[in-house]
């Protein structure tokens, strides 16, 4: 046990290093996967929440059959056990509804207006109501089967609007009398319970147009039973998914479990995109999913190197007790389980790290394995480098400066693979990306790190002739610590491939996971610029036209334009519709003038700013377009007034439609007749500058007011006018589901790249600075200075460290490019596609490193110094062994 003790002591540094190493990997390894998938299932939860409940919700609808006597409260039970388990767990709650349709359902009656279909009721029987609203007046409908009126109640709002009261009567389609027995007012009217009935809140109230009024009131069972003969009655079970219990781990059973549900109706039609919506979600949770691994790996494998450098420092610190144990007859084996049993050690230290980690918060991931392979790395890399060193024992240190001539064939065949499988991962990363449905491929995600691990090999290789031939040309100058710095870094470079290979590892993903973001921002900024083509963007009902007008004399605001916005007007060439369209009617000279005066990088097509009033139109059409219309000419309806148009050029998008649109017509409203222009009312503005949004919309809110005065919109009707700034639209770009996971990655990267990196330095620092120190005892005796000997150490180490930090940030910006494709950036901003983009601060970075490295070289050997204390090497004898 003493002995034991005092092996441990010898190697404490060497030890501790490999313990605190084992622990870092083990919170990367375990703690990472938790923290990503605590913020992944965040982000899916999110965006599950906000979708609506046509997409959200899992609705099935039929029609009531002759002799159906289901009940729809047990039945919508029974529709649920249906579902696999994945699924039916995740029902958060549940509502069963039997309803009339609006279009089949009129009624008559006091306070009401007399004419025939003038007021459309659908009538409503289901779960829910009496926990979703109080009674203001009267009490719950409880009709009598059979006979007497259908009770109903209606909401407290809608009997103001529609001059009904407790008591009122109606008569349904002029045949079944109706009463009304109860007014509610509901808890929450933006509560799902709502969500597909917004009429039951607030009644259509049209203007005197001939367009009829439209509303929901709820009655019961025995109610809806007596309307059976007159019109269609349609069930609907609408089921919820509890958000809380969905998580990426369930995810494809979930995604699996709802598209088996359409086919599970009991007599009924499922209604929802909820399986589409979660798919899409696994995409992108794929794409985060694989910059995080790439990260990981990189991480990992610079982690593992240190590992390797610091137990290499452990044996040579022993070589010399090494080789007394194998002169002595000690078997390989059994020196290489002395320094097992110390370096087993480092095993509590990955238990304390793996613990560590799994205090992060977030949903557990298998990523223990990837820790006991790390682990038994780190334990076994001493015994094996100490049976190799015992295998060839020798008392004098070997000439570690020499290490670039006896390259041999095994190292030249192990740096050509390294090469091949590099190239190889490429190529496949490129063919078939980096994650498939097992997950990511962890050959694939390492490529990037082999990469920088091959430009290492190739670097060391290159490096020494040309620093050895400039070790030449400084003997010509004045002094010697150039020649001898220099001359010691050509000689030596090969001797540190470990510590250069890990720092170009290391620079490279911190490099890799700055272009990411920075082409991940990129796309972002360009795609809000696509998106809302101003500084400021204003939308609405309608607008009149004093609006714009006022909105330009709105303190901030440099210039601005109106435009008109369809998403669904009819396309038509030669009297023949061919399908809807948006259309899109845009001052195009305006238009410009508000780009220029904005932040926005966009420019628009002459031929469309500089139009100019004529018969037909010239118009902007997308591909889909162009395509359907066969023709250079076409039609498009707008407000109900048909306008011919030529095609003046064929465009792929055109802001600010939204990204990816397909079929879209762009129409300069300069260019169309003064007469017809009259039929045109603005549903937006475009502003450039920077005003207050609360001042602008109180602006755009009047100008909604004044257009509804003229008698043109619904008696319902709220203006409200939304007012979006480009910061707005960007930020929430930046708030999208799976954006949390990836800035997670970048900074894992990009952080503990840079300090891995200074790590690695210190290891090249350490790696010769007991052959340096023999060299600095000799030249103090011949009158070197201190500063001189820091001095050495610079010119020693600048070139070889310059160099490699330089390559690692090459290979870090080369990465992205190569394998473009398999990284799917477009899942980050908005569907578009953007090219890597260069930085050139990442030189200037990597520049800065270059000088931090060299202060922590220094500092490192300094502290080295005053522990070796030079005055005694050459009293003791020299040690060069800890240099190889």
């Amino acid at each position: 046990m003493k002995r034991w003790i005092a092996r441990v002591r010898a190697t404490a540094g060497p030890l501790a290093l490999l313990g605190t190493l084992t622990l870092l990997a083990g919170i990367l390894v375990v703690g990472a996967p938790r923290m990503a998938n605590r913020l992944t299932d965040a982000g899916l939860r999110n965006d599950i929440s906000q979708l609506s409940y046509t997409a959200r919700d899992l609705t099935y609808r039929g029609v009531k059959e002759l002799g159906d006597n289901w009940r729809p409260g047990p039945r919508m039970v029974d529709q649920q056990e249906l579902f696999y388990p994945a699924l039916r767990e995740r029902i958060g709650a549940s509502w069963w509804a039997v309803t009339t349709t609006l279009d089949e359902s009129w009624v008559t009656g006091t306070g009401l207006p007399a004419k025939r279909d003038g007021v459309r009721f659908s009538v409503r029987a289901g779960s829910g109501l009496q926990e979703e609203a109080d009674l203001v007046e009267g009490r719950f409908p409880a009709t009598q089967p059979d006979k007497g009126p259908v009770e109903v109640v209606l909401t407290e709002w809608n009997a103001d609007k529609l001059g009904q009261r407790v008591g009122s009567t109606f008569k349904f389609n002029d045949l079944v009398p109706m009463k009304v027995v109860g007014i509610v007012r509901p808890h929450d009217e933006n509560g799902t319970y709502w969500e597909p009935v917004p009429y039951a809140l607030r009644a259509y109230l049209p203007n005197d147009d001939g367009d009829p009024w439209r509303a929901v009131v709820f009655s019961d069972e025995p109610g809806l039973e007596q309307l059976t003969d007159l019109v269609d009655i349609i069930y609907e079970w609408r089921y919820r998914i509890d958000t809380a219990k969905l998580d990426m781990g369930v995810l494809p059973d979930v995604v699996e479990a709802v598209s088996v549900a359409r086919r599970q109706g009991l007599n009924s039609s499922l209604l929802t995109s909820l399986d589409s919506q979660l798919a899409e979600f696994a995409d992108q949770a794929r794409a985060g999913a694989a910059l995080l691994a790439v990260v990981q790996v990189g991480a990992l494998v610079t982690l593992a190197g240190l590992v390797l450098l610091a137990a290499r420092v452990a044996v040579a610190r022993r070589r010399a007790e090494f080789a007394l144990l194998r002169a002595r007859g000690g078997a390989i084996v059994t020196i290489g389980s002395y320094t097992l049993f110390e370096s087993l050690l480092v095993i509590p230290a990955a238990v304390v790290g793996g613990l560590l980690g799994a205090v992060v918060p977030g949903r557990p991931a298998l990523t223990w394995p990837i820790l006991a392979v790390f682990t038994a790395l780190a334990a076994l890399a001493v015994p094996v480098m100490t049976m190799r060193t015992a295998y060839d024992a020798s008392f004098s240190g070997e000439r570690s400066d020499m290490a670039v001539a006896r390259v041999g064939l095994k190292r030249r065949t192990a740096e050509l693979s390294l090469l091949v499988l590099a190239g190889l991962g490429v190529w496949l990363l490129r063919e078939r990306g980096l994650s498939g449905a097992d997950g990511v491929d962890v050959y694939l995600a390492a490529v990037p790190a082999l990469l920088a691990a091959g430009a290492a090999v190739a670097m060391v290789r290159l490096v020494p002739p040309v620093v050895g031939r400039l070790g030449r040309l400084s003997a010509r100058g004045r002094g010697a610590v150039n020649f001898l710095g220099l001359s010691r870094a050509g000689r030596t470079a090969g001797a540190v491939i470990g510590p250069v290979a890990v720092l170009v590892v290391a620079v490279s993903t911190a490099v890799f996971s700055v272009a990411v973001a920075g082409t991940i921002d990129e796309g972002r900024d360009r795609s809000t610029d696509l998106h809302m083509a101003a500084d400021m963007k204003v939308d609405g009902y309608y607008f009149d036209e004093k609006t714009q007008t006022e909105l330009a004399a709105v303190p901030g605001v440099e210039a601005v334009t109106q435009y008109m916005a369809d998403g669904a007007s009819d396309l038509v060439v030669d009297q023949k519709r061919l399908g809807s369209v948006y259309a899109l009617v845009l001052d195009g000279q305006a238009y410009a003038r508000v780009l220029a005066a904005s932040d926005v990088d966009i420019t628009p097509p002459k031929v469309f700013t500089d139009a100019v009033p004529g018969s037909p139109v010239p118009a902007l059409v997308s591909p889909g377009v162009a395509k359907q219309l066969g023709t250079d000419h076409g039609t498009v309806s707008l407000r109900g007034r048909n306008y011919d148009f030529r095609v003046a050029a064929v465009v792929d998008g055109f802001p600010p439609i939204a990204n990816g649109a397909s079929n879209f017509v762009v129409v300069p409203w300069q260019a169309v007749p003064a007469e017809a222009q009259q039929a045109l009312n603005p549903n937006g503005f475009l502003l450039a500058g920077h005003p207050d949004p609360e001042q602008v919309r109180k602006v755009g809110d009047a100008g909604q007011e004044r257009w509804a005065s003229e008698g043109f919109r619904p008696r319902a009707y709220e203006s409200v006018t939304e007012v979006t700034t480009w910061e707005q639209a960007r930020a929430e770009l930046d708030e999208s589901s799976i954006n949390a996971v990836v800035s997670f990655a970048y900074g894992i990267g990009a952080g503990a790249g840079v300090a891995l990196a200074l790590l690695a330095i210190a290891f090249a620092v350490v790696a010769g600075a007991r052959g340096r120190g023999t060299v600095l005892s000799r030249l103090r005796t011949m009158g070197l200075s201190r500063g001189q000997g820091r001095r050495l150490l610079l010119v020693e180490l600048m070139p070889v460290v310059t160099v490699a930090v330089l390559t690692g940030a090459v290979v870090g910006m080369a990465v992205p490019h190569l394998i473009a494709p398999a990284l799917g950036l477009s899942t980050f901003t908005d569907g578009l596609t953007v090219g890597v983009t260069f930085d050139p601060l990442v030189i200037g970075a990597s520049l800065a490193l270059v000088l931090v490295g060299m202060l922590t070289a220094l500092a490192v050997e300094t502290l080295f110094n005053r522990r070796l204390r030079l005055g005694e090497v050459l009293r003791l004898g020299s040690f060069d062994a800890g240099e190889s």
